[in-house]
């Protein structure tokens, strides 16, 4: 059985965590593995509710960086909001996930 045959399929998730300090490791916030997500909207926000990365890429791949100012985002904890567009048996489906990530550097 594929995961379409019973509508069960894991589910899009963020890690909680992402160090982008350019040492080749966990350098972009990507999500866990998923399956059968046709798209997200994804936004990130800083402590002071002021949006600092946006994308539609299921994949994410998110590198610590204001897409506004392209500077590095400072150490610390960050927002989202995120609706799935997840393809289910019965259609394409939105799910709405929500909650922080942690940008910690070693610089």
């Amino acid at each position: 059985l594929s995961c379409l045959d019973i509508d069960n399929c894991p589910r899009y998730h963020l890690p909680n965590v992402f160090t982008p300090d350019n040492d080749g490791h966990n350098d972009l916030l990507i999500p866990f593995p998923y399956s059968f997500v046709e798209k997200v909207d994804l936004k990130i926000f800083n402590r002071w509710s002021e949006l600092v990365f946006e994308t539609q890429d299921p994949d994410v791949n998110w590198n610590g960086k204001n897409s506004f100012t392209k500077l590095d985002c400072s150490d610390g904890v960050y927002f989202y909001i995120c609706d799935v567009y997840e393809i289910r048996l019965a259609g394409v489906k939105v799910r709405k996930i929500q909650g922080s990530v942690h940008i910690l550097r070693k610089n």
